[in-house]
C-alpha cells in the first residue's frame, strides 16, 4: 500500500518552474467598465435607487465623490475602501450580507482610487450588456490565425502577459479527443499524430472527430443536465418510466448538427409544427423531464402548476440565461423581470395534459402517474407481429378443440378425472386486507380487482366449495385487463402493471374439522422475472416471490404441484391465500384458479407450448412507449399570489418579458410554438449568447462569463465581452451550427496552449480567467467512468436503448427510496456501455455518478461542482467496474504485442491511460511497486500460484494508473 501511495503522490504533483517571470504590470481601470460592475452588483440593494441606506447612492456620482465616501488619490483615506476590506466579521464591513469581495475586486477597487477615481460626468449607469442584441465587434489589429485568438492576446496585452506555448502533441490530441468525444485517443492514434502535428493534420483531425457518432454522446450528457432528464418521476415514490427515446433524439440531433434554433422549436413544441414528424414529437419529451410528484395524499393541481413553474424555470435559465424563478413569488430584486412577466411565460406552457391524478377521486392514496406518452412502432416489425397474432388466432381454436374433444372422451362425471385440462376454481367468497377492493368475476371465471391499489401489505384469501376429485397441482393464471393501469396483469402503475407474489399457499377444512395446510411440492411457471422465481413463492421465506417484470403485456401462469392428490367433497373448503405485501401496488389486478388432474396428453402439451412460445414472441414485440407533449384547449392562466397555486390574482395571457417587447406593440407569442420561436429570434438577445458561453465553459471549465446559469445584472462581467458576442453572432450567422462554433473555438491557438503555468501567473490569475494558458480541470462523472472503461479495453460502444444497469451495492435503491425495487444488473459487456446510458434514478443517482459530482437532476443544472475527496479515490479503487476495468487493463499489459519486458509494459499501460510515455522517475515508481506487489503477494500465497501472484500484482499497479492525477484530469 505505501508504494500505491508513493506512486499516486509523485505522479500527481504539479510541475513549476524554477524561473518564473515577475509579476506583470497593472492596466488602467476604467470605472463604468470595471468598478462600476463590482459596486452595482454587491452594493445597489442597499445604496441604490430603491433604497439608500446612509442616504449613500453608488450609481450617483456625487454620493460617491463625497469627501466622507473616498478621497481620490489617497486609498487608506477613502472610507469606501475601508469598510469592504474589513474582517466580514466586523459589524461595519460592507456588504452586510452575501458574499464579501475578492481580493481581485478589492485590488481593482484601490488601483481605482490611486489613479484619481475618475468618473464620467455626468454618470449615466450604462444598461447592463445582456439585454443588448449582440453585434459583432471589430477585430483587434493583431495578426493572427484566428479572431478567437485576437481577442484574447488583446487582453494579454493589457495585463502585459504572453500565451503559453502549444502544448505538446501527446497532450493536444488528448485534449481534442476529450473535448469533442469524451474519450481517450488510442496509443496508435496519439503515435499517428505525433508524427504529424501540422496545423493541416490537425484541422482534418477535428473534422473527424465532430464527424463520429460519439460527438453526441459527449455532448448530450451537457444538454441532459440542461433538461433535468431523469429515468424516474422523482420526490419518495421514485419509481421508473420511460423517456430515453428522448434521450436517444438529443444524440442524433448532435450528430447530425441539428441547428440550434430547430433544436430548440422541436423540443419546446415539436408537436405543434404542422405535420409533425414522430421524432419531432419525441423531441418533446424535454419538458416532460420535469419530476412528478406521485406521493400519497398529492394533489393533481399542484403537481400540475409545479411542472409549469419548472417549465418556466427551465426555459428562462436555458434560453434567458437568468435567473428568472426570483419572479415567481415578487418582482424580481435585481433584473427588469416583473412577476407579470413570469405568469405571461407560464401562460404559454398551461394547455398541457395532467401528468399525475387520483385513479379514485375520494381516496388519497390512488394517485398515479399519466400522462400523453407515444409508442415507438418499428416498422421492420410490422409484418413479423401481424403473423404471429394470426398465429395465435390460430393455435387458440386448436387448443380450444383439442381440450374439448379430450373431454368428451372421458368417463362420466361422477367418475375421478384423468385429464390434464384445467377446472376453474369457483370463487365462494374472497376476502382482502385492502378494504377499498371490489371482486368481479369474469365469464371466464377470472377475478378482476377494482378500487385503490393497496399502498402497503395486501393479503387475498378465496375459499372455493366445488367437489373436484385427484386434483394433483393448483394454477394460478394472471391475466392482463384493459382497465389496469398499463393493462395489467399488476395494479401498481402504468408503466410497471407488476405484481410480486409473495406466497401462495392453501388450506382444506373438511366439516367442523381444523384447517389443514397442504404441501406442494414444486413450483412452475411460463416466465420469471430475474431474482423473482416462482419457486420463491412456495418456499416460506417472506423475501422471495413470483414476479413477471418485464413481460406484462402477455397472460402468465404457474402452477403448484401438491405432495398428494386431493379430492374434494361436497363438505370441503378449500382456502388460498395470495401474500402480496411488495407494496406500491404491486399485487394482482386479474386472476384466475384452477385445478389440474394429470399431465397433459402429448397433443395438448404440444400446441400449449407453442401457444407461450408465440405469445412471447408477441411480448418481445411490444413497443416501447415515450413521454410526449400533447396541447389541450386553453386553460385561464393567473399570477400566483406569493408564488402559491391556491391563490390565483390577475388574470394573465401568453406573452414575452416586457423588457424585449419595443416600443412598439406587437403580437406576442400564444403558445408553446410561437414562445419557441421567439426565444430564437434577433429580438432575443441571450439565447446565442448563453448558448455560446455554456460551450465555452465545458471546452474550458469556466464560461467566458463565469456564471453561465445567470448572464443578469448580477453577474461578474465577461473575461472577454468582444469574443463572447463575436461568438454569439458567428452562432447566429452560420445557421446556428454548434459543430461550426466548436470547431472555431478548438482550431484556436488558446485552446491549444499548454496548461503549464507559473508561481507568479497562479497569483495573478488563478482561475485562468484570462487564459494566459491551456485548460486543465478534473472529468465528470460520466467521462471519468468512460475512460477507465476506454483504457481497460472494456468500453462497449453500442449506441442508444432502454437505460443500462451496471452493479452498484445490494439493496442500494431499496435502503435509499424506502421501497423495494428489483435492480437487475445488465448482462455481459451491457454493463460496459458508456455512462449516459446508465439508469437514473433521482433519489439513488449510481454511486459512480453521484460520487463525482453528478446531479440528481431534480432541476436544471447548467454546471456542476467540482469537488476533490477521499471517496472518490476510494470508489476509483473498489467500485464493481472499477475493480474490472483494473483487471482488464493489466491483462492488456501483460498481452501487450512487443512488450517482453516490465518496462515496456508498464509504459503500455501508462500511455494507454494518460496519453504520453512515462518520465524515468515515474517509471521507476511503477517498477518499484511491481516488485513491492510480487514480494508481498509470494509471502502469503502458495508456491505454485506463479500465475495468480503475477496477475494480482499488475492488478494492483493497473489500480493506481486508473487513479492517477492525470487520468481523470482534462490535460
Amino acid at each position: 500500500m505505501n508504494a500505491v501511495l508513493l506512486a499516486c503522490l509523485l505522479l500527481t504533483l504539479p510541475v513549476q518552474s524554477s524561473d518564473s517571470p515577475p509579476l506583470p504590470g497593472q492596466p488602467s481601470v476604467s470605472f463604468t467598465r470595471d468598478v462600476y460592475p463590482i459596486l452595482s452588483r454587491n452594493c445597489l440593494q442597499c445604496h441604490g435607487p430603491q433604497q439608500q441606506n446612509g442616504d449613500f447612492r453608488i450609481d450617483s456620482r456625487d454620493s460617491l465623490l463625497h469627501p466622507d465616501i473616498l478621497r481620490p488619490r489617497s486609498p487608506q483615506a477613502s472610507e469606501l475602501l475601508r469598510r469592504i476590506t474589513l474582517p466580514s466579521t466586523d459589524e461595519q464591513h460592507m456588504p452586510p450580507i452575501g458574499n464579501p469581495l475578492t481580493q481581485p475586486q478589492q485590488q481593482l477597487i484601490r488601483q481605482w482610487i490611486d489613479a484619481g477615481a475618475a468618473i464620467p460626468d455626468p454618470f449615466i449607469p450604462p444598461p447592463h450588456w445582456a439585454w443588448s442584441p449582440p453585434v459583432r465587434p471589430e477585430l483587434p489589429p493583431q495578426i493572427t490565425d484566428s479572431p478567437i485568438d485576437a481577442f484574447i492576446r488583446q487582453t494579454l496585452d493589457s495585463h502585459q502577459l504572453q500565451p503559453a506555448p502549444q502544448a505538446d502533441p501527446a497532450v493536444l490530441v488528448r485534449r481534442l479527443y476529450l473535448a469533442l468525444i469524451g474519450l481517450p485517443p488510442t496509443p496508435a492514434e496519439v503515435a499517428a499524430f505525433a508524427a504529424d502535428p501540422s496545423e493541416t493534420r490537425y484541422q482534418q483531425l477535428v473534422d473527424e472527430l465532430l464527424q463520429r457518432p460519439q460527438f453526441g454522446e459527449r455532448w448530450a450528457r451537457h444538454w441532459l443536465d440542461l433538461a433535468r432528464y431523469a429515468d424516474s418521476h422523482g420526490f419518495q415514490r421514485d419509481d421508473l418510466r420511460d423517456s430515453w427515446a428522448w434521450r436517444d433524439w438529443v444524440i442524433q440531433a448532435l450528430n447530425r448538427d441539428l441547428p440550434f434554433d430547430q433544436f430548440t422549436i422541436e423540443q419546446l413544441a415539436g408537436d405543434l409544427l404542422p405535420n409533425a414528424t414522430e421524432a419531432q414529437r419525441v423531441a418533446t419529451g424535454f419538458h416532460r423531464c420535469s419530476p412528478t410528484n406521485v406521493e400519497a395524499g398529492s394533489l393533481p393541481e399542484e403537481t400540475r402548476a409545479e411542472q409549469l413553474i419548472d417549465r418556466v424555470n427551465t426555459t428562462g435559465t436555458i434560453w434567458l440565461g437568468t435567473t428568472l424563478e426570483c419572479a415567481q413569488c415578487h418582482d424580481h430584486k435585481y433584473d427588469p423581470f416583473s412577476m407579470q412577466d413570469y405568469y405571461q411565460l407560464l401562460a404559454c406552457f398551461n394547455n398541457t395534459a395532467l401528468e399525475a391524478d387520483r385513479a379514485n377521486p375520494a381516496q388519497p392514496s390512488s394517485i398515479r402517474f399519466i400522462g400523453p406518452e407515444m409508442p415507438l412502432f418499428d416498422p421492420r416489425h410490422d409484418e413479423q407481429r401481424a403473423a404471429l397474432n394470426s398465429r395465435l388466432a390460430e393455435l387458440q381454436q386448436k387448443l380450444k378443440r383439442q381440450r374439448s374433444s379430450s373431454a368428451n372422451e372421458k368417463s362420466a362425471a361422477d367418475q375421478p378425472r384423468t385429464d390434464s385440462a384445467p377446472v376453474v376454481l369457483k370463487a365462494e367468497s374472497i376476502r382482502s386486507l385492502a378494504a377499498a377492493d371490489t371482486w368481479n368475476t369474469l365469464s371466464d371465471g377470472s377475478i378482476l380487482v377494482s378500487g385503490d391499489a393497496p399502498p402497503a401489505d395486501d393479503l387475498v384469501t378465496v375459499t372455493v366449495r366445488q367437489p373436484l376429485q385427484n386434483i394433483i397441482a393448483l394454477r394460478l393464471e394472471a391475466l392482463p385487463h384493459d382497465s389496469l393501469p398499463g393493462k395489467g396483469p399488476g395494479r401498481g402503475d402504468k408503466k410497471r402493471p407488476n405484481f410480486v407474489l409473495h406466497e401462495f399457499t392453501a388450506t382444506l377444512t373438511e366439516g367442523d374439522a381444523d384447517p389443514l395446510p397442504l404441501r406442494f411440492t414444486s413450483a412452475t411457471a411460463d416466465f420469471s422475472q430475474q431474482n423473482w422465481d416462482v419457486a420463491g413463492a412456495v418456499d416460506g421465506q417472506p423475501k422471495t416471490g413470483w414476479a413477471i417484470a418485464p413481460r406484462f403485456a402477455a397472460p402468465h401462469h404457474a402452477t403448484f404441484r401438491l405432495a398428494s392428490p386431493l379430492t374434494l367433497t361436497e363438505n370441503s373448503i378449500l382456502t388460498i391465500r395470495l401474500d402480496q405485501h411488495f407494496g406500491s401496488g404491486r399485487s394482482l389486478g386479474r386472476f384466475r384458479l384452477s385445478a389440474l388432474f394429470s399431465d397433459s396428453d402429448p397433443e395438448t402439451e404440444q400446441l400449449q407450448q407453442q401457444l407461450q412460445q408465440v405469445q412471447d414472441s408477441l411480448a418481445a414485440l411490444a413497443p416501447a412507449t415515450t413521454l410526449v407533449m400533447v396541447e389541450q384547449q386553453p386553460r385561464p392562466a393567473f399570477i400566483f399570489q406569493r408564488g402559491d397555486y391556491r391563490q390565483p390574482g390577475a388574470a394573465v395571457q401568453p406573452g414575452i418579458p416586457a423588457l424585449f417587447r419595443g416600443s412598439q406593440p406587437a403580437p406576442q407569442p400564444q403558445n408553446r410554438l410561437e414562445l419557441a420561436r421567439w426565444l430564437v429570434s434577433p429580438a432575443n438577445p441571450l439565447a446565442a449568447r448563453a448558448a455560446v458561453n455554456r460551450w465555452w465553459a465545458e471546452l474550458f471549465g469556466t464560461g467566458l462569463v463565469a456564471t453561465p446559469e445567470d448572464l443578469g445584472s448580477r453577474c461578474e462581467p465577461p473575461s472577454h465581452p468582444e469574443l463572447l458576442d463575436w461568438l454569439a453572432v458567428e452562432l447566429l450567422e452560420n445557421g446556428w451550427s454548434m459543430k461550426h462554433v466548436l470547431r472555431r473555438i478548438v482550431l484556436s491557438r488558446t485552446f491549444r496552449q499548454s496548461a503549464d503555468s507559473t508561481r507568479q501567473l497562479q497569483q495573478l490569475d488563478d482561475q485562468n480567467r484570462l487564459l494566459a494558458r491551456g485548460p486543465s480541470f478534473r472529468m465528470d462523472a460520466e467521462m471519468i467512468r468512460d475512460n477507465l472503461l476506454a483504457a481497460s479495453g472494456l468500453l462497449d460502444l453500442k449506441q442508444f436503448g432502454p437505460p443500462i444497469r451496471p452493479p452498484q451495492p445490494a439493496g442500494f435503491w431499496n435502503k435509499v427510496g424506502g421501497q423495494q425495487y428489483d435492480y437487475q444488473v445488465s448482462p455481459g459487456t451491457e454493463k460496459y456501455r458508456r455512462s449516459i446510458y446508465i439508469v437514473l434514478k433521482r433519489s439513488a443517482i449510481h454511486p459512480s455518478l453521484s460520487t463525482f459530482d453528478g446531479p440528481a437532476r431534480f432541476a436544471c443544472t447548467v454546471q456542476r461542482s467540482r469537488t476533490s475527496t477521499a471517496l472518490q479515490a476510494l470508489a476509483l479503487l473498489n467500485e464493481p467496474v472499477s475493480v474490472d476495468a483494473a483487471t482488464a487493463l493489466a491483462d492488456r499489459m501483460l498481452s501487450s504485442p512487443g512488450a517482453a519486458t516490465d518496462s515496456r509494459r508498464l509504459t503500455h499501460g501508462f500511455q494507454l491511460c494518460t496519453a504520453r510515455t512515462p518520465e524515468p522517475p515515474e517509471l521507476q515508481v511503477l517498477l518499484q511497486m511491481l516488485k513491492q506487489q510480487r514480494e508481498a503477494l509470494r509471502q502469503r500465497s502458495p508456491a505454485d500460484a506463479h500465475d495468480t501472484i503475477e496477475q494480482a500484482a499488475w492488478h494492483a499497479v493497473a489500480g493506481v494508473l486508473l487513479n492517477l492525477h492525470e487520468t481523470i484530469t482534462r490535460p
